[in-house]
């Protein structure tokens, strides 16, 4: 049990510090319009990118099986 209030002890001793828990480098240090722009711009890129490489990857898939489905009907066509 001891060990548990030991845990939490750091939790309220912060909650009484506001300024130590705003000693965050990274959050913190971007107060400039300029830094807030940059960092936001940033989370917006590594937010879409897993998704528009996916769905780049579909749209990929979908273009090639319609290629080899336009392939097959051509070779399976009689000659004329």
């Amino acid at each position: 049990m001891s060990r548990r209030l030991a845990a939490l002890l750091p939790v309220p001793v912060l909650a009484a510090l506001p300024r130590a828990a705003e000693a965050c480098a990274v959050c913190m240090s971007g107060r400039e319009d300029d830094t807030q722009r940059a960092f936001l711009a940033g989370t917006l890129l590594l937010s879409t990118l897993p998704l528009a490489l996916i769905g780049g990857i579909a749209w990929w898939i979908r273009r090639r099986v319609r290629e080899e489905a336009a392939a097959a009907a051509r070779r399976a066509q009689p000659a004329a």
